[in-house]
C-alpha cells in the first residue's frame, strides 16, 4: 500500500533537511512573510501530524501535549522554548514520517476504507482514512516545505530544487 505516496515522502524528507540547514535560527520564531508562519510552528505541525496520521491507522500520537501548539487549527505563534529548537523538531518529524509510512505501508484495506471521521474534510473528497493518509504523505508534507523553503529564501538562499 501507498508505495508512491512513501516514495514521494522519503524524498521530501531528504529536501527538509537542505531546507531546514539554511533556516536562520535568529528567524525560527519569527512569523515569515508572505504565508506569515514560523518556521517553528510549521516543522511543529508536520510533526504531529504524522502522528495524527499514525493514529487513525491505529498507531498513537506521541508529542499529545503538542497538539494545541501545532494541531489542526492551531494558533502559529509559539513562544520561544529550547525544546522547540530545529534539532529536536526535525527528530520528531522524521521519527513521525518515518512511523508512518511504515505502519501506511503495513495497513489494511478495511481500515483504510473506513470514514476518517474529521470534521475538517467534511463535506470534501477525503471521505476515508486511505484518503487522509495519502494527503498527509504528499500535499500536506510538500505543502508546508514549501513554506519553510520560503522561509530560506526569504533570507536570501539561492533555490535548491
Amino acid at each position: 500500500m501507498f508505495e508512491n505516496e512513501i516514495a514521494n515522502n522519503e524524498l521530501m524528507q531528504g529536501w527538509l533537511a537542505k531546507v531546514l540547514s539554511d533556516v536562520r535560527d535568529e528567524a525560527w520564531f519569527e512569523p515569515s512573510p508572505g504565508h506569515g508562519h514560523p518556521p517553528v510552528w510549521i516543522l511543529g505541525h508536520l510533526a504531529i501530524c504524522g502522528e495524527l496520521g499514525q493514529m487513525l491507522l491505529g498507531g498513537k500520537v506521541v508529542h499529545e501535549n503538542w497538539l494545541p501548539l501545532f494541531g489542526p487549527g492551531s494558533s502559529d505563534r509559539v513562544a520561544a522554548d529550547i525544546s522547540f529548537a530545529k534539532s529536536p523538531l526535525h527528530a520528531a518529524t522524521t521519527d513521525a514520517y518515518a512511523d508512518l509510512r511504515k505502519i501506511a505501508a503495513a495497513a489494511d484495506a478495511e481500515r483504510l476504507n473506513r470514514p476518517h471521521g474529521l470534521e475538517l474534510f467534511a463535506d470534501t473528497s477525503i471521505r476515508t482514512i486511505g484518503h487522509v493518509t495519502s494527503m498527509l504523505l504528499t500535499n500536506h508534507f510538500a505543502f508546508h516545505l514549501s513554506q519553510l523553503s520560503s522561509c530560506r529564501r526569504t533570507a536570501g538562499h539561492r533555490a535548491i530544487f
